[in-house]
């Protein structure tokens, strides 16, 4: 059986591809700061190099998937420092490891390393260029794994949604809850990305490993559209009040960072290699409704 590593197990990705790999393969996770019980659970800081080298020494896994990330935006414009030793210098003791122990190894990024400024669909080919320094830190991120490594995937995604994870309430359960409450929510109108099912990405994640893929692929959700609509479609599907959702622009929310604007990732490329499809917006949530009961 293959021997799969999970670092960042706490998370909303990390949770969901540890339910979704048991079956298949043999487990083990990390977490940081969001205690895990249980024997296949191991507390690491990746920053600190001897312990990263030291646990994949010893559990000698054939696959790490490596979803840490300092991620929030807004953050690490003002902590540069923090960011830079969190996701690029973390990321970089991982894949070393992952080198020197021979792992295949799998790097989460982001569609944040684009501009936004593109009209239509971003590829693989597409030059980054992005516009805050998380985005930078990602992209810093992917070319220190290029450089390293050959048996590695670097996979762009975006907004991910769904159950799980110890830490922050991924935004669609949040939104359900505020809207169950009465409460309005603010959502901006001029930002747009792909949102994304982790369950899709899981399942897209173990296919590439399964078909021993490598290379830099996009996977995100099929249907490109604004934080307002995407919480529209949410209050609708649960058959929650859409009126208390109310339309702002990103001038009104006065964050630190930029955004790109219109980001939107062709997933064409994972597609053809997995012979998988990314889920529509309507295809995602009615999978969501299944698992989510109000």
């Amino acid at each position: 059986m293959k021997r799969i590593l999970i670092i960042g197990a706490s998370g909303l990705l990390g949770s969901t591809l540890m339910k979704m790999g048991e079956k298949r393969y043999e487990m083990f996770g990390t977490y940081n700061t969001h205690k895990i019980e249980g024997n296949n659970f191991f507390q690491l800081d990746v920053t600190n190099r001897e312990d990263t080298f030291n646990l994949i020494k010893n559990l000698k896994p054939d696959l790490v998937i490596d979803t840490h990330a300092l991620h929030n935006v807004d953050y690490c414009e003002l902590h540069p420092e923090e960011a830079w030793k969190i996701n690029v210098e973390g990321t970089k003791n991982v894949s070393e490891a992952c080198k020197v122990f021979s792992c295949k190894y799998v790097f989460i990024s982001t569609d944040y390393v684009f501009d936004g400024l593109k009209t239509t669909p971003y590829s693989e080919k597409d030059k980054p260029r992005p516009v805050n320094y998380y985005g930078k830190t990602k992209l810093i991120a992917e070319h220190v794994i290029q450089t390293l490594l050959s048996d590695y995937l670097i996979l762009r995604t975006a907004v991910l949604f769904g159950v799980g994870g110890l830490g922050k309430i991924p935004y669609a359960i949040w939104l359900i809850e505020k809207l169950k409450m009465g409460e309005e929510v603010r959502a901006v109108i001029d930002q747009y990305n792909n949102p994304t099912l982790v369950d899709n990405l899981s399942e897209i994640i173990f296919a590439l490993f399964e078909k021993d893929k490598v290379g830099l692929f996009h996977v995100t959700g099929k249907t490109n559209l604004n934080r307002y609509e995407f919480s529209v479609m949410i209050a609708e599907k649960f058959g929650l009040d859409k009126n208390l959702i109310k339309p702002i622009t990103t001038p009104e929310l006065n964050q630190i960072a930029k955004r790109p604007f219109k980001v939107n990732l062709s997933t064409s490329k994972v597609e053809k290699a997995t012979g998988l499809k990314t889920l529509t917006i309507e295809e995602a949530l009615e999978v969501l409704k299944s698992k989510v009961k109000i």
